[in-house]
């Protein structure tokens, strides 16, 4: 992602500040002192992301060598409003997807508007807050409209991943949409309340993971996995190459932030060596003397981006009631937890659906997985029969996916036993990802498939659980 920021001033630095993590940026000045002063601001691991500029803002000559062309978004936060309103003009002009100012004077405000600007005027901003908190007594969190918080209002997009579904199959311990904006009316939704692109939304959750969010919600952007978290756990309660390799995979692709491992024994290697070409301060390690048990204790209730764990839990609990490990963690954190059999580089993504909300949202984090990894998606249905009428309901609606969101996507028929079909099919692909509900029973007598897909896969393999 890339922003292009035109003015070093306070509001220039102060959101470089807060998006030099994640972002690649271009800072564009006149005033050479005042990119100095950014220089300051930068940590190590964004010297290599930011690019300064002194120039004019309003230049399309100093814009293309900022490359404009390629910029995800844009904002003009110089002390002069003519300067802010020229300089987004031309951000329109070279269809920059999303452009915001900052207005110095409530007299200048009906020119953003009349300019189709989306703009933030200081004095008014300021003034809201401190009228908020002077009335209720009651501190206001600052991010609504103003970036960092609790609460954001996000526009949903048709390629979003909420669009066209019920607000209550949205389970999460970190987000939550609380109210929906629809034209000139406010919607307090309720469970069943469907969401429509074009649906304003507010959410209320965890500012580390809201912006996140935002992102998936308003252009369906791949930024898996931090629509569930910014950490990667590993779980070694032996050492096993596979773990390591697949684990490494996806911290160095997707948008993985920070990786914790607990193993449970000394390995010939230190486990900070076993990720030996990760910056410092990225690996958080932990013995743990329970194994099993403490590593449970250690991630019940809290919410990661990833869960990676050996193959060595066998299904066979399952034919008696009992879930296993990753099934119990799938569901207690409703996090993706990965069983890691070695089989990356992810070249092919095999996701069973079956039609129901979970295996949905499954092919959902798929299709990010497939656009992020640029890899090949298939979507496998195992009929009961070969006149199932299902089968082209299903491919009807993976067609619509696949359009909304301009990737291909294979959909395969088989007929049979859906557990036994999906191993079968699994020996060709390098990455599974399945979904879950949360709770489901599961036994010999009324057994539930993707538990069992879980265990039976021959590749890697991911599960997703969502609420009951």
């Amino acid at each position: 992602m890339k922003l292009i920021i035109v003015g070093a001033g306070e509001v220039g630095r102060e959101l470089l500040k807060r998006l030099q993590k994640e972002w690649s940026i271009v800072v564009i000045d006149q005033d050479e002192e005042k990119l100095k002063k950014i220089v300051e601001i930068l940590n190590s691991e964004s010297m290599n992301r930011v690019l300064l500029l002194q120039g004019d803002g309003t230049s399309k000559l100093i814009l293309k060598k900022a490359g404009i062309e390629e910029a995800t978004a844009f904002t003009a936060c110089t002390g002069d409003d003519e300067v802010n309103l020229e300089a987004c003009r031309l951000a329109k002009e070279f269809d920059v997807p999303t452009i915001y100012a900052v207005s110095n004077s409530t007299e200048h405000d009906h020119l953003y508007e009349r300019e189709g600007i989306n703009y933030i005027n200081k004095a008014v901003a300021t003034a809201s807050i401190l009228e908020r908190q002077i009335e209720s007594g009651v501190v206001a969190p600052t991010n609504i409209g103003l970036g960092q918080g609790e609460i954001i209002e996000v526009s949903v997009m048709p390629t979003s991943i909420i669009a066209g579904y019920p607000v209550g199959k949205f389970s999460s311990r970190r987000w939550r949409i609380v109210a929906i904006f629809r034209g000139d009316k406010l919607i307090l939704p309720k469970p069943r309340t469907i969401v429509k692109p074009g649906d304003r939304v507010l959410i209320v959750g965890d500012p580390k993971i809201l912006k996140y969010i935002a992102g998936l919600i308003k252009s369906g952007e791949p930024q898996f996995p931090l629509q569930f978290g910014v950490e990667e756990v590993i779980f070694l309660p032996e050492e096993k190459e596979e773990v390591i390799k697949d684990g490494k995979y996806f911290y160095e692709n997707t948008r993985v932030q920070k990786v914790s491992i607990y193993y449970c024994k000394e390995f010939k290697k230190t486990t900070a060596e076993l990720f030996n070409h990760l910056k410092k301060g990225e690996i958080k390690t932990k013995k743990l003397r329970l194994c099993e048990k403490e590593f449970f204790n250690e991630v019940k209730g809290e919410s990661f981006g990833l869960l990676v764990m050996p193959d060595k839990y066998k299904e066979l609990p399952l034919n008696f009631g009992i879930k296993t490990l990753p099934v119990l963690i799938a569901e207690e954190t409703l996090s993706p937890v990965m069983v890691a059999r070695g089989t990356t580089p992810v070249e092919r993504i095999l996701v069973p659906v079956s039609g129901s909300f979970s295996s949905l949202r499954a092919l959902e984090v798929g299709i990010e997985l497939s656009l992020m990894l640029g890899a090949k998606l298939s979507a496998l249905y195992v009929a009961p029969s070969e006149n199932d009428q299902k089968a082209n309901q299903l491919r009807e609606k993976i067609t619509k996916l696949s359009h909304m969101y301009k990737t291909p996507i294979e959909f395969i028929k088989r007929v049979g036993n859906p557990v036994r079909e999906f191993a079968k099919e699994s020996r060709n692909y390098s990455l599974a990802v399945i979904g879950a509900r949360k709770g489901r029973k599961v036994n010999w007598f009324s057994p539930y498939p993707p538990y069992f897909m879980l265990h039976k896969a021959k590749c890697t393999s991911i599960l997703i659980c969502v609420g009951e």
